[in-house]
């Protein structure tokens, strides 16, 4: 009976744990992969479409790290996807009208 008071008792400690973990510091994160993905997606749609430049130069232009960030064109948008498809952004490219995301 102890064994199994015990178990419980340290699963729900690790529950609380875990839920203050992503209170503290996992809402955050989420925050931050949003809008790297949005941020990449629309910077990348301008360099593709308006600058003219092709994918593999546009994505060289970041001083920050993005290769856990997946970008690929679809037509004429982009799409930046996080790490394990947590978070995705879509740009679209309009003619006249530039480059906005999609959301």
């Amino acid at each position: 009976m102890n064994l199994v008071k015990g178990l419980l008792v340290g699963m729900a400690l690790l529950l609380l744990a875990g839920g203050l973990v992503w209170h503290f510091w996992g809402k955050g994160q989420l925050a931050y992969i949003e809008v790297a993905t949005a941020y990449t997606a629309k910077q990348v749609c301008s360099c593709r479409f308006i600058a003219e430049r092709e994918l593999n130069t546009c994505l060289q232009d970041f001083t920050i790290d993005i290769s856990r960030l997946d970008v690929v064109q679809v037509g004429n948008k982009i799409r930046s996807t996080g790490p394990m498809g947590i978070s995705s952004s879509m740009a679209q490219y309009r003619p006249g009208l530039g480059c906005s995301l999609l959301k």
